[in-house]
């Protein structure tokens, strides 16, 4: 089960996608483990950022968000 993360984490500033230049991407968590940057638009998304605990878990918010604005993003196109 998914859920939208950006009403806990606001002040996280993401840039427009990279890969459809869309400025619509969003943090995610997965479950109760993981979290993730994804695009609204083309679905690209960062890598799975794991945590344990709550700490963790911001450190992981954090960490996906500047993978995001690195442009470290795996591109959900054919062939890839």
């Amino acid at each position: 089960m998914t859920e939208n993360m950006n009403q806990s984490y606001d002040e996280l500033d993401l840039l427009p996608c990279r890969v459809c230049h869309e400025d619509c991407a969003y943090i995610e968590t997965e479950g109760d483990w993981c979290v993730y940057v994804v695009c609204g638009n083309c679905g690209s998304t960062t890598a799975f950022q794991a945590y344990n605990n709550e700490d963790q878990k911001t450190v992981a918010v954090k960490t996906a968000v500047k993978l995001w604005n690195m442009g470290k993003a795996i591109a959900e196109r054919r062939g890839e």
